[in-house]
C-alpha cells in the first residue's frame, strides 16, 4: 500500500515537472507562428512597389527623349505640351509610389520595434525562469541527492525509471538553454532588419525630395510653354474645332462600319440557323449580334486578355486619355476622346493588339488612314496611319504591323489613336493594355 502511494506521488511530481516544458514550447510556437505567416505579404508588396517604380522611371525616360526631340525646334508645340503633361503625370505617380514605400516602411519599422521589445521581454523572462529552475535543481537534486534518489528505488525497474527521469531533467535544461540562445539570435536579426529599414527609408526620403524638385521644375516648364502657345490662342481654338469635327466624322464612320458588320452577321445567321449564338450589342439594349462558334471563342479569348494586350506601338506613352477632360492649353474647352492617343517616335509603326480580321480600311484628311479589326464581338480601331500595310478581309496575328504612323509637323507629334468597342459600346483602351 505504501509502495502504491509513494509511486502515485512520484508519478504526479514527474508529470508536474514536465508541464513547464510543454507550456514553454506551446508559448513560443504561438509567438512565432503569426510572424512566419505574416512575413511574406509585406515582402511581396515591397517587390510590387519597386516594380511599379521602375516602370514609372522608364516611362519618364521615354517621355524625356520625346521632349528633347521637340525642344530642338525653336517654336513650342502642342506635342511638347502633351509630352510634358504626360511626364508630370508619371512623376506624380512616382512620388506617390515613393510615399507608399515610405508608409510601408514606417509600418514595418513600428512592427519590428514592437517585436524587438516583445522578444527582449520574452528572453529576459526565459533567463529568469531558467535561473530559478537551476537554483531549485541544485538545491533539490545535488549529486548526493541524485544518488540517494536512485538508491531509494523500490525495485530495479523503479531505479531505471528514476534514472530516465534524471536524464529528462538534464535534457530539459539543455533544451531551455538552447531556446534562450535561439531567441537571442532572432532578436539580433530583428535589430539588424530595423537598421536596414531605417536606412532604406532615409534613401527614399532623399529620392522623394529630388522628385518633388523635378516635378516643380516640370510644372514651371509646362506653364511657360502654355503661355507661349496662348499667344496664338485664336489659331489654337480654330485648330481644336477642326479636330472636334474630324473626331466626330471618325466616330460616325466607325459606328456605320460596326452597324454594317452586325447587319451582315444577322444575314449570315439566317442562312445558317442553329449554328450561332446571340450576344448583346449595347448595354441596356435588347439589340443582339449573332456569333459563330469560332467568333464566340475569339471573343472569349480577347476578353480574357483584358489588362494584358500588347501596346499598339513598340515604345510610347499616353498623351490623351479616354473620356472627357480639359484641353491642356485652352481654358474652358473640354475635349472628348473615344479612345486613347499614344505618342511615339517618328518613323514608328502601328501594330494590332490581338489577332482578328480587318473589316475596314478608310482615309480621312485629319485622322489619316484608319484600320478596323474585328475580334468576334469586339472591334479595335487604329487611326493616324500614313502608309497602310493591310487590306480589308485580311486575317492578322497579334502585333502584326498595320503601317507607318503619320507625323503631324504643325504639332510636332507622332501618335496613334486607338479605340476598343464591344459591339456598339466604347471601352477605355487603357484598362485593356498591359501595364
Amino acid at each position: 500500500m505504501k509502495y502504491e502511494i509513494r509511486n502515485t506521488k512520484y508519478e504526479i511530481n514527474r508529470r508536474l515537472l514536465l508541464l513547464p516544458t510543454v507550456y514553454c514550447i506551446l508559448l513560443i510556437a504561438c509567438c512565432l507562428l503569426p510572424t512566419a505567416a505574416f512575413s511574406q505579404t509585406p515582402k511581396q508588396k515591397k517587390e510590387q512597389l519597386q516594380q511599379q517604380m521602375k516602370k514609372l522611371q522608364d516611362e519618364i525616360k521615354v517621355i524625356e527623349a520625346a521632349i528633347k526631340n521637340n525642344s530642338a525646334k525653336k517654336q513650342k508645340s502642342m506635342g511638347e505640351i502633351l509630352a510634358l503633361q504626360a511626364k508630370i503625370k508619371s512623376r506624380e505617380g512616382l512620388i506617390g509610389n515613393i510615399n507608399n514605400q515610405i508608409d510601408d516602411l514606417d509600418e514595418t519599422i513600428t512592427e519590428t520595434s514592437e517585436q524587438i521589445s516583445k522578444k527582449a521581454a520574452e528572453v529576459e523572462k526565459m533567463k529568469t525562469e531558467y535561473a530559478g529552475m537551476l537554483r531549485k535543481s541544485y538545491q533539490n537534486l545535488t549529486l548526493q541527492n541524485q544518488v540517494v534518489f536512485l538508491l531509494s528505488s523500490n525495485s530495479f525497474y523503479d531505479g531505471i525509471r528514476r534514472y530516465n527521469y534524471l536524464l529528462k531533467i538534464a535534457e530539459y535544461r539543455r533544451g531551455q538553454a538552447k531556446m534562450i540562445q535561439q531567441n537571442i539570435g532572432e532578436l539580433e536579426v530583428k535589430k539588424e532588419d530595423l537598421q536596414e529599414n531605417k536606412q532604406e527609408k532615409e534613401n527614399l526620403l532623399v529620392k522623394q525630395t529630388a522628385q518633388k524638385a523635378e516635378l516643380e521644375n516640370e510644372r514651371k516648364e509646362k506653364d511657360a510653354a502654355v503661355a507661349l502657345l496662348l499667344e496664338k490662342e485664336r489659331k489654337l481654338r480654330k485648330a481644336q474645332q477642326e479636330k472636334n469635327k474630324a473626331m466626330a466624322q471618325l466616330n460616325n464612320r466607325i459606328q456605320t462600319i460596326i452597324e454594317e458588320e452586325i447587319r451582315q452577321a444577322r444575314e449570315a445567321a439566317k442562312r445558317n440557323v442553329g449554328t450561332t449564338k446571340d450576344v448583346a450589342v449595347k448595354k441596356g439594349s435588347n439589340e443582339t449580334m449573332p456569333l459563330t462558334p469560332a467568333e464566340q471563342a475569339l471573343s472569349k479569348n480577347f476578353s480574357s486578355n483584358q489588362g494584358k494586350l500588347p501596346w499598339p506601338v513598340l515604345r510610347g506613352h499616353i498623351v490623351a486619355s479616354f473620356g472627357k477632360h480639359e484641353h491642356p492649353v485652352l481654358k474652358g474647352v473640354m475635349v472628348e476622346n473615344n479612345g486613347v492617343d499614344i505618342q511615339t517616335e517618328a518613323g514608328a509603326e502601328a501594330r494590332v493588339v490581338f489577332g482578328g480580321t480587318v473589316v475596314s480600311v478608310f482615309f480621312l484628311p485629319t485622322t489619316q488612314n484608319c484600320v478596323i479589326v474585328k475580334h468576334g464581338e469586339y472591334f479595335t480601331v487604329y487611326s493616324n496611319i500614313e502608309n497602310v500595310l493591310v487590306k480589308t478581309g485580311q486575317v492578322l496575328t497579334t502585333k502584326q504591323s498595320l503601317g507607318k504612323l503619320h507625323v503631324d509637323k504643325a504639332e510636332n507629334l507622332t501618335k496613334v489613336h486607338v479605340e476598343i468597342w464591344k459591339g456598339k459600346d466604347k471601352m477605355d483602351p487603357q484598362g485593356w493594355l498591359a501595364n
